[in-house]
C-alpha cells in the first residue's frame, strides 16, 4: 500500500518537473500567497486525478491484468517521448474568470491537466493497482510537491533552472519503467532478437532525434512564450530591486524614512511583494505618496522607467503586468509630477509624455532605442555578398562598413526604402580598410557629417586606397577565386583613398570606452584577417565581425578567404568563441550561430596560406 503511494508520488513528481503546470505554479505565486496556490494545486489535482483513478480502476476490472500492464508499459514509453517534446505556449490559456485565489488556481490546474501525461499516468497506475485511493494520494501529493519546488526554484534561481536536464531525467524515469513493464509482460514468442533489436533501434533513433531537437531549440533560445514571460517578469523584479536601491536617497538626505508613503519606498514594497508573497499590493493613492520633489537622479529614474516600458511591450498581459504598471506610474510621478493612466503603444506614450515634458520624452526615446533587443536594432542594407549593416543608436544610426566603390547610389536607394535620411548616419564603423568595406567611404563623408570609428592602424591604410597584399589566400578555392577576380580586372582591390583625420575616431585604449558609449555597443579587436580588424558587439547576442569569419562561397568552414597572420587569426576565433554572444553577423553571407566556430576551430590548425602577388 505504502509502496504504491511512493511509486505514484515519484512518477508524478518527476513527470511534472519543468512542465507547463510547474511554470504555472511559479506564475500564480507572483500573484497570490504561496499557501493558497498550493491548496489550489492540491484541489485541482484531486479533482482531475480522481476522475483518472476512477477510470483506471474500472479499466482493470474489464481488461486482463497482463494486458493492462503491457498497455501501461507502452504508455510509459510514450510519456517519455512526450516529455521530450518542446513546450507549446499552453500556459497562457489559464482561465480569465475572476474567482478567489484558491478557486482560480484549482480551475487552472484541473483544466490544464485534462488529457495531460500526468492524468494519463494516474489512469495507468490506477488500472494496475489494488489500492486506487493510494494512487490518488500519491499523485496529488506529487503535484503539490513539484509545484512547491517549482515556486522555490523560481524565486531562488530565476532563469538558471536547468530545463533540459529536468526533462531528460523525467523522460529517463518513464522510459525505464515502461521498458521494464514491456519486457515483463510481452509474450515470450515476441521477445526474439529479430523483433526486439529493430524496435530498440527505432526507439533509440526517435529518442535521440527528440533530444537533439530539444537541445537545438534551447541553443537557439526558442522556448515557450509563457516560460519566457515568467522569466522576464522575474528578471525585471530583481533588476528593479537593485535599481530602486540606487535611486533611493537614504536617511542621510531624508532624515526619517517615510517607508511606503514615499514614492520610492512604496515601489520597493511593490517589488518585495512581487518577489516574495506575490499577493496583490495595496495601491496607494498618488496624493498620499511623498518624494516627488526630492532630488532623485533623473537619468537613473528614466532608465528604470524604460526597463518597465520594455517589459510592458514584451509581456503584453495586463493581468500579469499589475506590478509593472504600479512601478511605471510611480516613476512617472517622479519625472512628470503625475502619472499617465493609459496609452496605446510606445509612440502614443512618447506623445503623451511630450505634452508634459519634451526633454524627458526625448531622453526616454533615446534610451528606449538602445535597450531594444540587438536583432531589432540592426538592419542589413547589403546583399549578402557584401553586407552593409545599419545599427540604431540614441541619436541616429551607426553604419558598419560601406561596401564596394561606386555603390553609394544604390545604398541611398535602400535608405529611402526604409524611410531613413542620409544625415541620420552619425557614425561609420569601419571593420577594416579593404575595398569592399571602405569602397564609398570618401563619398559618404562628403555628403554627411558622420565620424569614422576605426582601428588606429586603419588610418594609414586608408591613405593608400588599396588593400594590403600581406599574407595570402586560405585555400585553393580562395586562391582560384582571387585569380578569377584578377582576370575580371578586380585584382588591384582599389578604392578612393581617404585622409580626413579630423573626422576619425581612433578606437585605442584611451578612447575606446567613450566611443562605446556613443554607439551603445562594445568594440572588439579581431586581428588576423588584417591588422586593423575590429568588430562590434551588440548586447550579449550579436557580434558583427567584419571578415573575421564568413559564411558562403568561396570560404569554407566560415574561414575568411584572406589572412595576414594565421596564428593571430586562430587566437581571434578563440576570443570570439569566449565572448558572451550567440550569433555572428559576417560581412559576407548570412548570420550564423557562434557554435559553428567552435565546430570548425580545429581546421585552423592545418591552415595553409597561399600568397598572392600584387599585379
Amino acid at each position: 500500500m505504502i509502496s504504491e503511494i511512493i511509486r505514484a508520488f515519484m512518477l508524478i513528481f518527476v513527470a511534472e518537473m519543468g512542465d507547463k503546470t510547474q511554470i504555472l505554479a511559479m506564475a500564480f505565486a507572483t500573484r497570490f500567497p504561496v499557501g493558497k496556490v498550493l491548496v489550489g494545486i492540491g484541489l485541482g489535482a484531486f479533482l482531475n486525478h480522481g476522475l483518472a483513478v476512477a477510470l483506471g480502476s474500472y479499466l482493470s476490472q474489464v481488461v486482463p491484468i497482463n494486458t493492462v500492464q503491457m498497455i501501461a508499459g507502452a504508455a510509459f514509453v510514450g510519456f517519455a517521448l512526450w516529455t521530450l517534446k518542446p513546450d507549446k505556449d499552453e500556459g497562457d490559456e489559464e482561465p480569465r474568470i475572476k474567482f478567489g485565489p484558491i478557486a482560480t488556481v484549482s480551475l487552472a490546474f484541473f483544466l490544464g491537466e485534462l488529457g495531460d501525461k500526468t492524468q494519463l499516468t494516474a489512469i495507468t497506475l490506477a488500472a494496475d493497482s489494488a489500492y486506487p485511493l493510494m494512487i490518488l494520494a500519491g499523485t496529488v501529493s506529487g503535484m503539490i510537491a513539484t509545484g512547491a519546488l517549482g515556486i522555490f526554484i523560481g524565486k531562488k534561481l530565476g532563469d538558471r533552472i536547468p530545463e533540459i536536464a529536468i526533462k531528460l531525467l523525467a523522460a529517463s524515469v518513464f522510459m525505464f519503467f515502461g521498458l521494464q513493464k514491456l519486457f515483463q509482460t510481452v509474450p515470450k514468442q515476441f521477445l526474439v532478437w529479430y523483433a526486439t533489436i529493430p524496435g530498440i533501434v527505432v526507439l533509440s533513433a526517435i529518442t535521440g532525434w527528440m533530444v537533439y531537437n530539444l537541445i537545438r531549440l534551447r541553443k537557439l533560445g526558442i522556448q515557450s512564450e509563457f516560460i519566457a514571460k515568467s522569466k522576464k517578469l522575474h528578471e525585471y523584479y530583481r533588476h528593479m530591486e537593485e535599481d530602486l536601491g540606487n535611486i533611493c536617497l537614504g536617511k542621510k538626505h531624508c532624515g526619517t524614512c517615510d517607508g511606503n508613503q514615499c514614492v520610492i519606498g512604496h515601489s520597493k514594497e511593490v517589488i518585495k511583494r512581487a518577489l516574495s508573497e506575490g499577493n496583490e499590493p495595496e495601491i496607494l493613492q498618488e496624493s498620499k505618496l511623498t518624494g516627488h520633489d526630492k532630488p532623485f537622479t533623473r537619468d537613473e529614474v528614466i532608465d528604470s522607467l524604460v526597463d518597465t516600458l520594455w517589459l510592458i511591450k514584451s509581456v503584453r498581459d495586463e493581468e500579469r503586468l499589475m506590478f509593472a504598471h504600479i512601478m511605471r506610474k510611480n516613476l512617472e510621478s517622479i519625472l512628470l509630477g503625475r502619472s499617465l493612466e493609459s496609452f496605446d503603444g510606445f509612440e502614443s506614450y512618447i506623445n503623451e509624455v511630450a505634452k508634459l515634458d519634451t526633454v524627458i520624452s526625448e531622453k526616454i526615446n533615446e534610451i528606449y532605442i538602445v535597450k531594444k533587443p540587438p536583432e531589432e536594432r540592426i538592419l542589413n542594407l547589403g546583399n549578402r555578398i557584401a553586407n552593409v549593416y545599419l545599427i540604431e543608436i540614441r541619436n541616429g544610426y551607426a553604419l558598419v562598413d560601406t561596401g564596394y566603390p561606386g555603390k553609394l547610389k544604390s545604398f541611398e536607394i535602400q535608405l529611402k526604402k526604409k524611410s531613413i535620411e542620409l544625415d541620420k548616419i552619425k557614425y561609420i564603423f569601419l571593420t577594416h580598410a579593404h575595398d569592399d568595406h571602405a569602397g564609398f567611404l570618401k563619398d559618404l563623408l562628403q555628403k554627411t557629417d558622420a565620424k569614422v570609428i576605426m582601428h588606429p592602424a586603419a588610418a594609414d591604410r586608408l591613405k593608400t586606397g588599396q588593400n594590403s597584399f600581406e599574407g595570402g589566400c586560405t585555400g585553393m578555392m580562395a586562391l582560384i577565386f582571387c585569380r578569377f577576380m584578377s582576370l575580371l580586372g578586380k585584382g588591384e582591390h582599389l578604392y578612393p583613398a581617404t585622409d580626413i583625420p579630423d573626422r576619425y575616431l581612433l578606437a585605442d585604449k584611451e578612447t575606446k570606452s567613450e566611443i562605446e558609449k556613443m554607439i551603445s555597443a562594445k568594440i572588439v579587436e579581431l586581428p588576423g584577417h588584417t591588422e586593423d580588424s575590429i568588430g562590434i558587439l551588440l548586447g550579449d547576442s550579436i557580434l558583427v565581425c567584419g571578415d573575421a569569419a564568413m559564411n558562403g562561397f568561396p570560404s569554407r568552414h566560415h574561414i575568411t578567404i584572406w589572412v595576414e597572420d594565421p596564428v593571430v587569426y586562430k587566437e581571434t576565433w578563440k576570443r570570439i568563441i569566449a565572448l558572451e554572444c550567440r550569433m555572428i553577423y559576417p560581412s559576407h553571407g548570412k548570420p550564423f550561430d557562434k557554435a559553428e566556430l567552435l565546430r570548425y576551430l580545429h581546421k585552423l590548425d592545418r591552415l595553409h596560406v597561399y600568397p598572392l602577388k600584387k599585379n
